[in-house]
């Protein structure tokens, strides 16, 4: 005996309809009540898609979900697109902002054509530390990680360099592709 009902298809139209139409409205909520002082951007793939997400950190350490934008990579064009709806919406881009990155070329290339000189851009340290330890084989990993984590959660930048350098010389002469990760990591703690 078959029951009356809704069939897959018809709740499938009517999930992606409802779902599109909030994405939509989230999409284009205002920005201008939010005083953030950093935003976090990194591309995530799914299948053939990339979805650029930015995450904004407010002032008093709130986490907003602010945008998000399909292409097929984080290609520049995708990038900027992102962050002028973003300024389009109310982000502020007339003023200092830290901007966390995981290291594409294409995502520094839009916040600079967005934000200009008052973005301040930070590699971000888990995929700075994924990238190394990428170089080295699984028994060198747990050796170098814990050495990687100090310098990264070090308060003092001399620290934090001479932990990097030391790493790097330790791995200069079996792992010359992390060696010059690990000196690269360590000139962004020079001391100011």
């Amino acid at each position: 005996m078959r029951s009356p009902g809704t069939s897959k298809s018809a709740v499938s139209r009517r999930f992606v309809a409802k779902t599109t139409a909030q994405l939509a409205a989230w999409q284009s909520a205002s920005l201008d009540g939010l005083d953030l002082v950093g935003l976090i951007i990194d591309g995530i793939h799914i299948g053939d898609h990339c979805l650029v997400v930015v995450l904004g950190i407010a002032v008093d350490g709130q986490k907003h979900a602010l945008g998000l934008w399909d292409g097929s990579t984080e290609n520049a064009t995708v990038c900027q697109d992102l962050l002028a709806n973003l300024q389009g919406r109310g982000l502020r881009t007339d003023r200092s902002l830290l901007v966390i990155l995981d290291g594409s070329k294409a995502l520094r290339k839009a916040v600079r054509a967005i934000f200009g000189e008052a973005a301040l851009v930070q590699r971000c340290q888990v995929h700075k530390t994924r990238n190394i330890l990428e170089y080295l084989s699984d028994r060198q990993r747990p050796w170098a990680q814990p050495i990687l984590r100090r310098a990264y959660q070090s308060a003092d930048s001399k620290t934090a360099q001479r932990l990097l350098l030391d790493l790097a010389r330790r791995l200069e002469t079996a792992h010359p592709s992390a060696a010059r990760a690990c000196a690269k990591a360590s000139t962004r703690h020079s001391p100011s």
